[in-house]
């Protein structure tokens, strides 16, 4: 039975499939100068407009799908909290907060952006969460954001999210399982640090 991804394209060449990307063998020899060194910025701002918003929209399509694997598994530890957000938002340039709701089976309800911000910091409203929780049903849940200066250590304003976090959702018997914050390299989890 043939898949999607059934082809040609995992047996080549860096050059080769560099080329499939652009059309273009002047972009091809750029790089090949550059050492081999692939700059993927780059590559994307060579792209024809077309071009570039198909290669796009299949690398988000790729990230999607890979979290959606994780999605489908239960949700025991600060690993499988990582697993499933990393593709969505471990590389992004603004910090976004996300929750994960989830049920007694560990299994995940659903999954809500509460915010977006800037570069170094989004705020999110304890409130919001909490109705998001309860009206999804969620026996627990995982507080999850993003850092993307590279370093997983928390801030102040983080660690006092997280103890916020804690006691607004033992009001109404939710457990929090672990505040993940992740980065293009790994994470960081209060409930391993033992902060939780």
């Amino acid at each position: 039975m043939n898949t999607l991804f059934d082809n040609d394209c995992r047996y080549m060449s860096d050059r080769e499939l560099i080329y499939e990307i652009t059309n273009n063998r002047q972009i091809v020899s750029d790089i090949e100068r550059n050492n081999g060194g692939i700059d993927l910025d780059k590559l994307f701002a060579s792209l024809t407009p077309g071009r570039k918003k198909v290669a796009i929209a299949a690398v988000e399509m790729y990230k999607r799908q890979q979290s959606l694997q994780v999605e489908r598994r239960q949700i025991f530890s600060s690993k499988d909290v990582y697993e499933l957000m990393q593709p969505l938002i471990g590389d992004l340039r603004n910090e976004e907060f996300w929750i994960v709701a989830i049920n007694n089976a560990s299994r995940i309800i659903k999954k809500v952006q509460v915010s977006v911000g800037g570069i170094d910091q989004t705020s999110a409203d304890v409130r919001l969460i909490m109705r998001v929780l309860i009206e999804a049903g969620a026996s627990l849940f995982a507080a999850v954001h993003n850092h993307p200066s590279g370093n997983p250590k928390p801030s102040n304003d983080d660690r006092k999210l997280t103890e916020q976090l804690k006691k607004a959702a033992d009001i109404f018997n939710i457990r929090m399982m672990d505040h993940v914050i992740i980065t293009n390299q790994g994470y960081y989890s209060f409930c391993d640090e033992g902060l939780l």
